[in-house]
């Protein structure tokens, strides 16, 4: 088996396009394997009330790419720099990027981390850190009534993509419920003081603690800069509310001094809830086709099942990397820290890392996550 290491996972969420010349840049620099995922964002927007009365908000939806791949460690400041100047992040409204220490603790040859070609930082560009990631999984349809949780508490601009899911599906049959399959994941970035504020806005919001309903856990982040631009409206001022934010950000080097967290603590004293904690977020990539075999092995170990999304795989074609399919999944398994070494063992029974699959299996901590538990909770 090959040897683990930890590395740096870096993520982005651009718009419009603007992910062709990131990946080009990127591409220059050394950074031959990338995963990209069809993606939508939301905004607000202000519109007339019935009868012409008044004024209520309306969702916008945009086109959106989900851009990630692995660097080491002590590249991860360099490629994120790169992708600031090569973009419009950092502008308000210029999408969001971020890192995450992953461990890579099972591979194909040729899935490995990207080494870029130089290590110096160049330009350093100011980064947020004391940030935390909340991932949503509900059914189809529902993504835009919670996601919009983060619209309208001005926490940022989420990211959405589209899942399937396998497995989880068989557990509340007793119940006669009909989970559907078909699933929206939502991404987005908060304040480490507001985060589980939001998480609970959010269960709230899409009735997450109810048998069906969906799961959500939190994420630990290393840096980055988030997409505060959470309204379409042209700025009635020399300056939007959101650029201001994002300057007093910069000045106070995170975004504490925004918290909001005795809404928090008002919130808790109301209600309480159970949740889990000291989960293992174990990211499987494989082939398109190859997920649902993997997850069906998994399951046999003891996982409970896996939202899998499709992703395109892109490296130049005179790389190594080419010889990958440009067809991926991403299979998403939470499960407890001692259950990865028997998963990660079935993977590799089913074929998991041969050169049919080219398997990849990441895994990053979950401290804290909330899904209907049963037993009248």
């Amino acid at each position: 088996m090959a040897s683990e290491k930890k590395l740096s996972k870096i993520s982005g969420i651009f718009h419009g396009g603007a992910s062709s010349s990131i990946v080009e840049a990127l591409n220059s620099a050394g950074i031959v394997d990338l995963q990209l995922t069809d993606a939508r964002t939301l905004m607000l927007r202000e519109k007339k009330g019935p009868f012409g009365i008044g004024f209520e908000t309306a969702i916008v939806e945009e086109h959106a790419d989900i851009l990630s791949f692995l660097v080491p460690s002590e590249q991860e400041q360099t490629a994120m720099n790169l992708i600031v100047e090569k973009s419009r992040t950092g502008t308000s409204g210029g999408g969001t990027i971020f890192s995450e220490d992953v461990r890579l603790i099972k591979f194909h040859d040729l899935c490995q981390e990207n080494r870029m070609d130089s290590t110096e930082a160049g330009k350093t560009y100011i980064m947020q850190t004391k940030l935390t990631g909340i991932c949503c999984i509900v059914y189809r349809g529902q993504g835009n009534h919670v996601a919009r949780v983060a619209l309208d508490t001005g926490t940022c601009v989420p990211g959405i993509t589209f899942g399937h899911g396998t497995g989880v599906r068989d557990k509340l049959g007793l119940l006669r419920i009909t989970i559907p399959a078909a699933k929206e994941v939502i991404n987005l970035i908060a304040s480490s003081v507001d985060a589980e504020a939001l998480m609970d806005m959010m269960i709230d919001a899409g009735k997450l603690d109810q048998p069906g309903k969906g799961f959500i856990f939190l994420y630990p982040i290393g840096r980055g800069i988030i997409n505060m631009k959470v309204t379409r409206e042209m700025p009635k001022h020399a300056a939007s509310m959101e650029q201001i934010i994002a300057a007093m950000d910069e000045i106070e080097g995170s975004t504490k001094w925004r918290s909001r967290t005795m809404v928090a603590n008002e919130r808790e004293s109301k209600a309480k809830r159970a949740y889990l904690e000291n989960l293992t977020n174990l990211i499987v990539t494989c082939d398109e086709g190859r997920g649902n075999d993997l997850v069906k092995a998994a399951m046999i170990v003891g996982a409970a099942g896996a939202t899998i999304v499709k992703l395109k795989h892109i490296s130049p074609s005179d790389s190594e990397q080419s010889k990958i399919s440009p067809a991926r999944e991403e299979c998403n398994l939470v499960v407890g820290e001692n259950q990865v070494p028997d998963i990660v063992d079935s993977f590799e029974k089913a074929g998991g890392f041969d050169d049919n699959t080219h398997g990849r299996i990441l895994v990053h901590p979950i401290p804290k996550a909330c899904t209907y538990l049963g037993g009248g909770k």
